[in-house]
């Protein structure tokens, strides 16, 4: 894996299983980006990939929390535009440089730090 930034386990043994992960990565990608809101429900049908209890469901159904329309998170940003940044005014940016002299010559002129027993 020279020319891997990630590594994602899943099951590439089917169609169905490749296209969830697809979806799963492009429904991440499309939140990073701020397309789609963080707490918007995900409306995916499980019983493609797994069989659940109706019972459970509805405990689950009940238990979720409860979004309020008002957080949407922050609002997408447009990096492709140069913002104008003013210019200053009133500093001296002209003045000569001064001249820092180093502590010693190298790595080995610095003392061994002390360690106490």
């Amino acid at each position: 894996m020279r020319y891997v930034d990630i590594g994602i386990p899943a099951n590439n043994k089917g169609k169905q299983s490749i296209g969830c992960l697809f979806w799963l990565l492009a429904r991440m990608v499309s939140q990073m980006r701020g397309t789609i809101p963080p707490g918007q429900k995900w409306d995916v049908m499980v019983d493609l990939f797994f069989y659940r209890e109706p019972e459970e469901t509805k405990e689950q159904e009940e238990e979720a929390p409860v979004y309020t329309e008002g957080y949407t998170g922050p609002p997408a940003v447009d990096w492709s535009e140069v913002p104008a940044i003013p210019a200053l005014t009133g500093v001296e940016w002209t003045a000569q440089p001064v001249a820092v002299e180093a502590a010693g010559n190298g790595w080995d002129d610095a003392p061994a730090p002390l360690i106490a027993v």
